[in-house]
């Protein structure tokens, strides 16, 4: 077999976030692709199409067949055509076509196509019907051999090589908080944090609003606002000093955004007031504890001779987590619950790449040749043959 041919043969890693798609070869240090999880369809305009002919041409451009474009080509018009989260929607048709999309970009030769195994990164919770839908994807529409579904967990740790810690991971829809003690976790010491990435947007979008008032013309809608959120955030010390500071003409904060109806906005304090729900989210009329306690009681559920060896590698990933400043003060916030002795051990690891952290972790593991269990075999593979595991020694 030649060298070509075994390295295409080698698992697929797949991420299917609620922002972005992650996709690309076990044993590789990056994701080949990454896509924001939306598509466009030419029917669904933000206006009567007849305003401005010639629309339909945008599909025939981009050699679309199906009436849809995907990712980065989806966002292109978003200005046009409404813009869809299919994660969100639940939008499996969509899902598989947006897959085989990204399929072909790989340019993997025709007697190799769809030969792949196929590993699955799982967030904390994954019902049993999407599984089941995936499987039916993968192995009834594509006919690939084999899949594994793997916790983001388990990627997330790996990558890290720890075997204990606390695992912080916000994503666009979900922030998880997971625990493992020497390699062990506990489903006791978890927390489905009802903050996430959208919630965070969705509080900006409000502000600025807010701060615009009814007086100024300016299109602000979520894709903009989350760019803005983006590149902009901040999670800072003691944001009613700087707010005190802003008033008395402190401009460090201050920054001009050109937005691409043609009008300017400016922002301040907005920046860094975004991130203060994850804190105190009656902010957002959530009634819940801070996102520092949450973590400190998910902690408390162990043993106390225990807590030093999980507060050591609090690890945040997804992301959600990576808003600048946000490991250090959540690093102070969390002492506030533990005692002097204690605090010293508290550490907070915020990785460069920690949004793709799950995937490269999955990567790692297999070029370990540690995801030799779990694979689930596809059903129409002849009964009595048998099915070698997909690691990097026989692939």
């Amino acid at each position: 077999m030649s060298f070509e041919n075994k390295t295409q043969l080698r698992p697929l890693i797949l991420d299917i976030g609620n922002n972005f798609f992650r996709l690309g070869w076990a044993g590789n240090d990056y994701p080949d692709i990454i896509a924001p999880s939306v598509y466009v369809d030419n029917t669904d305009y933000l206006f009567t199409s007849d305003v401005i002919t010639g629309l339909e041409d945008i599909f025939i451009s981009e050699k679309n067949v199906d009436n849809q474009l995907f990712g980065h080509e989806a966002l292109k018009y978003s200005n046009i055509l409404t813009v869809h989260e299919f994660k969100k929607e639940n939008n499996f048709t969509i899902l598989m076509k947006f897959f085989y999309h990204h399929y072909k970009q790989l340019e993997i030769m025709e007697e190799n196509q769809f030969k792949q195994p196929i590993i699955i990164i799982m967030p904390f919770f994954m019902p049993e019907l999407e599984k089941t839908k995936l499987k039916d994807i993968f192995f009834n529409v594509f006919d690939f051999p084999s899949v594994l579904f793997l916790s983001e967990s388990q990627g997330i740790i790996s990558t890290f090589r720890k075997t204990s810690g606390v695992i912080v991971s916000m994503g666009e829809e979900n922030t998880y908080i997971t625990t493992f003690l020497h390699g062990f976790s506990n489903v006791m010491a978890r927390d489905t944090y009802p903050i996430a990435g959208k919630d965070i947007t969705n509080y900006l979008l409000n502000i600025l609003l807010t701060q615009i008032g009814s007086g100024k013309s300016i299109y602000l809608d979520h894709i903009i606002t989350k760019e803005i959120k983006d590149k902009l955030s901040l999670c800072i010390l003691d944001p009613e000093e700087e707010i005190r500071r802003i008033k008395d003409g402190f401009t460090k904060y201050k920054s001009n955004i050109d937005l691409p109806d043609g009008s300017n906005l400016e922002i301040n304090s907005e920046r860094f007031l975004i991130s203060e729900p994850l804190f105190n989210p009656s902010i957002i009329h959530i009634d819940y504890i801070g996102l520092p306690e949450a973590i400190a009681k998910v902690v408390r559920t162990w043993d106390r001779e225990n807590w030093e060896d999980l507060l050591s590698n609090i690890i945040l990933a997804g992301g959600g987590s990576l808003i600048p400043g946000l490991d250090k003060r959540l690093k102070i916030e969390i002492s506030k619950f533990f005692s002097d002795r204690i605090k010293e051990k508290i550490n907070v690891l915020a990785a460069s790449g920690r949004e793709n952290v799950s995937w490269v972790g999955a990567s790692v593991l297999w070029a370990q040749g540690k995801l030799k269990k779990g694979w689930e075999q596809n059903p129409k593979v002849s009964e009595g043959e048998e099915m070698e595991s997909p690691n990097q020694n026989n692939n």
